[in-house]
């Protein structure tokens, strides 16, 4: 990864989404990469935001598609369903960049594509969904950590789910001592093309 944010001005729009969508790729596949996880903020439907930081799965460029995984059971599956419209961000220090996208989401419950995600699901990331209880369960004490399930073990399938972000945009911010860039990356276009912002 990058010592220093990207001077987008020298990269234009398609070089600078190029090389974000390596990064958001990296990590996807990266527990140690700065945009590994993510905060994915939805509304609930009396308008209440609702924010949590989650785990980056997959990264799609060229769909322009971002996927998350999720308990079925959780509150957030819900208000996604009934209100699609979610926003993600990122902040990485190290390259000190944020990134925000707008999306419409999707969830993958009991299909193809969540039967080929949880195939690709490491097993310690397969026990959380093996729980008793629902996410956000009001509970008397704090719960054993689940078990590790064995390999070929598909007792939390049933409870998992992928969220598909789908997008046309992509909000970059690149901090500079000499002076931030901010663009709006028109990713849905051919070629890319990009809005400059003021920081």
């Amino acid at each position: 990864m990058a010592a220093s944010a990207p001077d987008l001005a020298a990269m234009g729009a398609a070089m600078a989404w190029s090389w974000l969508a390596g990064e958001l790729t990296a990590a996807a596949g990266s527990a140690r990469h700065g945009l590994h996880l993510l905060t994915l903020a939805s509304v609930d439907d009396d308008g209440t935001p609702a924010a949590r930081t989650v785990v980056l799965r997959r990264v799609d460029a060229s769909g322009r598609e971002i996927r998350l995984h999720s308990d079925v059971r959780s509150p957030k599956v819900a208000t996604i369903r009934r209100r699609p419209a979610v926003a993600l961000h990122w902040y990485e220090p190290d390259l000190r960049i944020q990134v925000r996208i707008a999306a419409t989401a999707t969830v993958h419950h009991g299909d193809s594509v969540a039967a080929e995600s949880w195939a690709a699901t490491q097993a310690m990331s397969r026990a959380s969904y093996t729980t008793h209880h629902a996410p956000g369960t009001l509970l008397d004490s704090f719960p054993e950590a689940p078990a590790k399930p064995a390999d070929g073990d598909d007792a939390g399938l049933d409870h998992f789910a992928v969220i598909s972000c789908r997008f046309d945009t992509v909000e970059l911010l690149s901090l500079h001592a000499s002076g931030h860039q901010r663009v709006h990356i028109h990713v849905d276009r051919t070629p890319v093309t990009w809005d400059v912002l003021a920081p």
